[in-house]
């Protein structure tokens, strides 16, 4: 069978993709009622009688529990289900949303111990046609990657009885991995700011998903509709000192609508990424309200020094380069100086299944995919490489190496890149240098292409860095030091496609372990909750409602009782005691669950056995 049309639209990672395709067919059977049905190590894994009833029945009996998660505001349910089958149990839950209008809000993750029950599975498709999120991860290697893709948002198990007892060990060693993924006790209310344009407006993005993977209340300020305004200035005159003081003003513009918004929707944190726009007045209007503001500036600051103006007036900044310029950062005026390297969304920069079309349209023995700086330029002229192929923008018309450059040099998004890294045989990666004609000798960061590549499963061909070395390991990438040694080593990795499929593999496996944005935002909230005031203060405890409510989780009228405060409020018994109208009507047994232990906290102060 075909892999892309049978099953390539629902695997999403490597180690699935393999085991089904070196999985053996296996016989389709029949129910009474003529569905298809299948025995495997002498189980039946579905009803013989009526699949489809046996599977709405499941559905049926986790309705309440769905109903609970689908409650919670903004939500999407996550729903894992443990040993498919023929997947009876998605086509049932795909039915259910659309019944009760939740499509957009349920997403589906089906875990198969056996790759044979998946292949059959995945060619049958029962479950189709379906609006929902579907996405398979099959047998013991794709667990790392299925970690990746669950969030802490409200989940969902769903258990199919004969699959899950076919690996019972595998599946319960499974729910313990998946359950220690931990929820944050104190979810933060974090404000984005996105950049209008440039390579760090997808970071933004980048780092919004994480967060709300990490189980935090995220909004993001999408600025990229602006972006023809601020580049349109150069069209409207002529005169330098005008364009920048129309760009000035549309910066100003939207850096007070970043403080509006912080403040109106009490934010606990400001996230900006480089380009984000920001002044020094509204970052003073943030710290009035106690609203904390961090920067991440994935820019190289000896050629971007707008830094300094903002230093002063920010709680945090991050940064991927170290030495001086935190020096410098901490003479300007920041306090809270820390390094956090470059990463990659595993969601976006994944092993991809291309389609012919598409490997013919981003396919090449040898691709770069970034802006055109005058070194590229410099290097990409005198390179001759086979069906070399170049993407990105600013890339001038004039330059020897504009004949290299694809579809006009138009920009790529993130999601292209993707495909590009896919396509290529070997990625060719040179960091931008303003400083150096070609390749900088010096340079002290690791740029996001060199992380997304290998998060792709993709080989790539990287310039030297100066601390490369503690973020991969030796074997991880191909390393070139000088312009010489780039024919050379593409025509010996061209030539070994076995050394570029471990090494590749290798430096996947080394970013979804140790370099996501998951991790990146990670270390930065630790490292921010234990530093700045405000954010340790509301560092949720057990007294906070939305900790109450997950303690009560399946007491419909207690939730509906504590539904009447916010869910970022820190309570006392006290103040749930005092929304009580006592003596105004009868009381609801939640009134007198809390009325009775206030009483019984009472006494025991009383007693001296309480505090």
């Amino acid at each position: 069978m075909s892999d892309k049309a049978e099953y390539g639209k629902y695997l999403c990672d490597p180690q699935s993709i393999a085991a089904v395709r070196s999985a053996t067919d296996l016989p389709t059977e029949r129910a009474r009622n003529g569905q298809p049905t299948l025995t495997y190590r002498g189980l039946r894994l579905h009803s013989s009688v009526d699949p489809v009833s046996e599977a709405n029945s499941a559905i049926e009996e986790i309705a309440e529990e769905l109903r609970r998660r689908l409650s919670e505001p903004e939500s999407t349910v996550t729903c894992v289900v443990l040993g498919p089958g023929l997947g009876y149990v998605v086509g049932a839950l795909s039915r259910y949303a659309e019944q009760t209008g939740v499509v957009s809000r349920i997403r589906i993750l089906c875990v198969e111990s056996d790759a044979e029950v998946a292949r059959k599975a995945l060619h049958l498709r029962l479950w189709e046609p379906c609006e929902i999120s579907v996405c398979w991860f099959v047998g013991p290697a794709a667990r790392e990657e299925l970690k990746t893709r669950m969030d802490h948002g409200p989940r969902v198990y769903i258990a199919h009885p004969t699959g899950y007892r076919l690996n019972k060990k595998f599946y319960d060693e499974l729910m313990t991995d998946l359950q220690e993924r931990a929820v944050p006790e104190r979810p933060l209310r974090i404000l984005i700011p996105s950049p209008l344009y440039g390579g760090s407006y997808p970071i933004a993005l980048h780092c919004a998903d994480a967060f709300r993977a990490l189980g935090h209340q995220v909004e993001l300020l999408d600025f990229s509709a602006y972006y023809p305004f601020f580049s349109g200035a150069t069209q409207l005159t002529r005169d330098v000192r005008h364009q920048r003081t129309l760009q000035s003003l549309l910066t100003t513009y939207l850096a007070e609508t970043v403080a509006a918004r912080a403040i109106d929707w009490k934010a606990d944190l400001v996230w900006a990424v480089a380009q984000s726009p920001l002044t020094p007045t509204a970052l003073e209007e943030l710290r009035r309200d106690r609203i904390h503001s961090a920067l991440w500036f994935v820019e190289d600051y000896t050629v971007f020094g707008y830094w300094r103006q903002l230093a002063p007036h920010l709680d945090a900044v991050f940064t991927i380069q170290k030495g001086e310029f935190h020096n410098q950062l901490r003479a300007a005026g920041t306090s809270l100086v820390d390094y956090l390297p470059c990463a990659a969304n595993p969601a976006v920069h994944r092993p991809l299944d291309l389609r012919t079309e598409e490997r013919l349209r981003y396919g090449a023995e040898v691709a770069f995919v970034g802006a055109g700086y005058h070194n590229r330029q410099n290097l990409f002229t005198r390179l001759r490489l086979p069906g070399f192929k170049v993407w990105g923008n600013d890339w001038p018309p004039e330059s020897h190496a504009a004949c290299h450059v694809q579809e006009d040099g138009r920009r790529v998004s993130a999601e292209e890149t993707a495909l590009i890294y896919n396509a290529t045989t070997i990625n060719l990666n040179l960091h931008s240098s303003p400083h150096h004609p070609e390749i900088n000798p010096h340079g002290d960061y690791v740029n996001p292409r060199t992380f997304e590549i290998a998060a792709c499963g993709a080989f790539q061909l990287t310039d030297i860095r100066q601390n490369l070395a503690e973020l991969f390991g030796e074997s991880d990438l191909a390393v070139f030091k000088r312009p010489d040694d780039i024919p050379r080593l593409v025509g010996y990795y061209l030539h070994h496609e076995t050394e570029r499929a471990g090494m590749a593999a290798q430096a996947r496996d080394r970013v979804l372990k140790e370099h996501t944005y998951e991790h990146r935002m990670t270390a930065a909230i630790a490292l921010l909750e234990k530093n700045l005031p405000r954010l340790a203060e509301r560092k949720r405890g057990p007294n906070y409602v939305s900790s109450l409510k997950r303690a009560v989780a399946d007491d419909a009228e207690l939730m509906e009782f504590l539904s009447s405060f916010e869910d970022d409020q820190e309570v006392t018994l006290d103040d749930i005691v005092g929304r009580i109208n006592v003596g105004k009507g009868e009381l609801t047994r939640a009134e007198g669950l809390f009325l009775l232990m206030k009483e019984f906290r009472d006494w025991g102060r009383e007693k001296g056995v309480i505090q």
